[in-house]
């Protein structure tokens, strides 16, 4: 279970365990309605590693972030009890959710492109289609691609 961070420094794992941390605070739950799921919480995690990835200028570095980013979600679809054959499976299409939303985000730069990005993602999942991303919510985002990486995390 530990090998997972034999390739990985000390400050990649500082900036994901940053961005980690950040995607956890419970004003996202609780009070901005990002759903509490494991949906939920991979997209507010890719949406705190984003300015860090954007931010990050040397490649390797950012290939051992993005490394430690896939082992820890496999790690964690096996403790949910995800079978094997399905695992790889699942992975490939977080990778493909990764892509997306780094792209998306880093075209955002309007309130509406922000509500907009963030409906189809952060609450991609919330089946209730008169929902609005709340205010707070694009603040908060607007906030994340302006702050440097390492305020972020």
């Amino acid at each position: 279970m530990f090998g997972i961070f034999k390739r990985q420094n000390k400050g990649t794992i500082a900036l994901f365990e940053g961005a980690l941390a950040q995607s956890r605070n419970r004003v996202l739950y609780s009070e901005w309605g990002v759903p509490d799921t494991f949906d939920g919480r991979f997209d507010a995690m890719l949406l705190h590693l984003w300015p860090v990835f954007r931010d990050l200028k040397d490649d390797r570095a950012a290939q051992d972030l993005y490394d430690l980013t896939f082992k820890r979600m496999e790690l964690a679809l096996r403790e949910t009890g995800t079978g094997d054959l399905a695992v790889g499976k699942n992975v490939r299409a977080m990778m493909k959710a990764f892509y997306g939303r780094l792209t998306t985000y880093n075209a955002a730069h309007s309130d509406a492109d922000w509500k907009a990005a963030l409906r189809r993602n952060l609450y991609g999942t919330v089946q209730d289609e008169s929902f609005a991303v709340p205010d707070a919510m694009v603040d908060y985002a607007r906030t994340l691609s302006i702050a440097p990486a390492r305020e972020v995390a």
